[in-house]
């Protein structure tokens, strides 16, 4: 046997045999059906159709517990068992660790060793926390066959409140990851079907984070279309190659923990930055191929409602209760305001030239933020820097924060607002009253 520093930086893609893999995949649905679930089971049980996933980490923490337990549950009760030779095997495994930063490192090592496999897990607020030392070295490492379903969560301080609003996820906004805002279960359950398709690219390969609003979206159940696991691989198979590479790394392919000076470094991050500016291209590439495929909407990076006749005042939201604002905005229409509505779905990258471009025609921009830590809010920034070249007022608003609902009064007061702050301002919002 050969000493194990001569095995540094060699490839070895025959251990695992990827073609047997496939073939025994054991599938949940072999055909279309309506099904009625919560948020978490959908994005698990999408996770557990995959013929690349066959080991899921945990940890589990409240509210994203219940992905965890989907996955292990339908794993011990044989849904994945078959039989080879006479005797029975899981093709699927669960695999628990004592503490979410475990996990993460769990994801790198096991992400690096096969990569054309998907590697995921679920968490919230400290929980995704916990593991910010190796999400960042995630983000960077060219991983692109992790996946970690972040369920929203308000916040990992004080006070404590499991109800969602993305704190947690907006938190770690800057860790390289895509990350992906998701509302209703058809579309968390879509996500999940195209986002690995997304970060697997050879041209991208960075990590993916879909996310959803905890209880609101996690723990409530609405019926959604269930597709048969052949399409599915069909359509991931249709994207990604038979080898996915490892780009950006130094002196051998799977190498991690590398120490390196301010030169290599920069290099380092100019790549990283090089595949973040390839995934708005591939992200709109794949949406379209799903929407052909699937008959569904696909991957777009925000959603727009009212647009066509370029209204002079926009909000600008994301999340379940953008669908609150649309049913106001459109009574509002009929009365004879002109307003637009556009959902955010695609956080990092943020779309900024996309989003410009759709509203150079508009006057005033009122951004709804669900989270607060200071200023005008993270999505009020990031607005505000797509549109700094056009003479558009920005103006923010915090509404639904820890899950409060957004009410119809709420969305009247920010629209009736709306021309009547200056440049910059923001103010909180709450049962149609402004604090």
């Amino acid at each position: 046997m050969r000493p194990t520093e001569e095995l540094y930086g060699l490839s070895f893609p025959h251990i695992i045999d990827l073609d047997q893999v496939r073939k025994r995949h054991h599938p949940l649905y072999d055909r279309q059906e309506r099904v009625q679930m919560d948020g978490n089971t959908a994005s698990a049980t999408a996770a557990l159709q995959f013929w690349r996933a066959v080991l899921y980490a945990g940890f589990p923490i409240t509210p994203s517990t219940k992905w965890l337990e989907t996955v292990a549950s339908l794993v011990n009760a044989g849904k994945f068992v078959v039989e080879e030779n006479g005797r029975k095997v899981s093709t699927k495994r669960v695999k628990l660790l004592e503490a979410e930063h475990a996990v993460a490192d769990y994801l790198v090592g096991a992400a690096a060793a096969c990569r054309e496999l998907i590697f995921m897990t679920a968490t919230s607020s400290v929980g995704l926390d916990h593991m910010t030392e190796t999400t960042k070295s995630l983000g960077a490492s060219g991983l692109g066959n992790v996946m970690l379903v972040n369920v929203y969560r308000a916040t990992a301080n004080f006070p404590i409140c499991i109800e969602g609003d993305p704190s947690d996820a907006l938190s770690h906004r800057d860790d390289g990851w895509i990350q992906v805002v998701c509302r209703g279960k058809q579309q968390i359950y879509d996500t999940m079907i195209q986002l690995p398709v997304v970060g697997m690219d050879p041209e991208v390969m960075i990590p993916t984070m879909p996310g959803f609003y905890g209880l609101k979206d996690s723990h409530r159940s609405e019926p959604f279309w269930v597709e048969p696991d052949r399409k599915i691989h069909e359509f991931q198979d249709g994207f990604l190659p038979k080898q996915c590479p490892l780009p950006g790394l130094i002196g051998g392919e799977t190498a991690m923990g590398n120490i390196v000076t301010s030169a290599h470094f920069q290099g380092f991050k100019w790549e990283q930055k090089k595949r973040m500016d390839q995934v708005l291209a591939r992200f709109l590439k794949v949406g379209k191929k799903f929407e052909q495929e699937f008959s569904r909407p696909g991957l777009v990076p925000f959603e727009s409602y009212f647009m066509e006749d370029g209204p002079s005042r926009v909000i600008v939201a994301m999340g379940p209760d953008a669908g609150t604002a649309y049913e106001v905005i459109q009574k509002k229409r009929k009365g004879g305001e002109k307003l637009g509505l556009v959902v955010i779905r695609l956080l990092t990258p943020f779309p900024s030239a996309l989003l410009r471009e759709l509203l150079q025609g508009s006057a005033e921009v009122g951004v709804v933020n669900n989270a607060f830590h200071s200023e005008r809010g993270h999505l009020t920034t990031l607005v505000s820097e797509a549109l700094n070249s056009l003479p558009i007022k920005t103006t923010g608003f915090f509404a639904g924060l820890g899950g409060a609902d957004i009410s119809v009064g709420s969305w009247e007061k920010m629209i009736e607002l709306l021309p009547k702050m200056k440049v910059g301002e923001s103010c909180f919002v709450h049962q149609g009253e402004a604090l």
